[in-house]
Formats: structure tokens, sequence, C-alpha cells
């Protein structure tokens, strides 16, 4: 698509510049809506007053309508770069929350295995310091440990003094 032609029209309205640079149809739309919507009695001066500059711009004009062209179109540069950026971070974001929900959703599958674990620990501490679980400990180890006095390294010293 080509940028549209623009041009400079002088009052176009009384809350803008006196000099401003539009399009063709802004002035066609502008002049439309004063024919319709501006009291009748004001119509002919603003209609008279709104016209297409042809004139060439004094130096000083000039000089500063091209420092302006050139801020617009750095502008106009960072605009589609920060447009780009922003669609990056929506897309970054939409797939932040999906990522978010996937990780709550594991979270609390964590929990409820955590706590499947700690109990499941728990029944494993309880089995293994039964009559039964000390009897096998007697068997493969044969130390003096017993879950009353777990610490064999109290044991040793304690038996290291008797040797």
């Amino acid at each position: 698509m080509s940028k549209p032609t623009c041009i400079l029209v002088a009052h176009m309205g009384h809350d803008a510049l006196w000099l401003q640079i539009k399009t063709r149809k802004e002035i066609e739309d502008r002049i439309a809506y004063i024919k319709e919507h501006k009291p009748k009695r004001e119509r002919p001066l603003r209609l008279k007053l709104l016209k297409i500059v042809e004139e060439p711009l004094p130096p000083k004009l000039a000089e500063g309508f091209a420092a302006r062209e050139k801020a617009y179109a750095a502008w106009v540069k960072a605009d589609a770069a920060w447009e780009k950026a922003y669609a990056a971070r929506e897309k970054a974001h939409a797939a932040w929350w999906k990522a978010d929900a996937a990780w709550w959703k594991a979270n609390a599958a964590w929990w409820e295995a955590d706590a499947a674990r700690q109990k499941a620990y728990a029944a494993w501490e309880k089995i293994i310091n039964s009559p039964e679980g000390v009897a096998f400990h007697k068997q493969v180890c044969g130390c003096a440990w017993t879950p009353e006095q777990p610490d064999i390294l109290l044991q040793l010293i304690a038996a290291q003094r008797e040797g």
C-alpha cells in the first residue's frame, strides 16, 4: 500500500495548528463536516479560510518541515519495531499463561504425590521398626541397633570402652 499524498492546508480546525499536513480525503471529510455540522453563519468563513497551500514554504518553515518529516520517518520505524515487539510480547504472554496453568496443575500433582510419599515413608519407617523389621536387621547386620537406640556410633564408642 502506498503512502497517501499529503498536502499543506491552512485553518483545517480551530483547535489545531494553523498549518497542517493532511491527505486529500481528510480535507474533503473536514469540508463535508463543516457543511453538515457547523453553524450556518460560520460556514462561509470556515470554508474560505480552509485552503490548500500551494506556495513554497519560506526557508525557515521548509527547514522545520524537513526536520518534522525526518522525525516522523524515525517514529514510523520505531513504531514498526514497537508493534513487532508488542506482538512478540503478546505471544510470549499467552505462552506464559499456558505454561503457568500447566505449572499450577503440576504443582497440585506434586503436592498430592508428596503427601502420598510422606505417608508411604512413614509406613515404611513403621514397618522396618516393627518386631519383624528389627528381627530382619539382626539377621542381616547383627549390630545392637534398635529403634529405641538408632545411633550406632554411640554403640561403637560404648563397645570400644568395654573392649
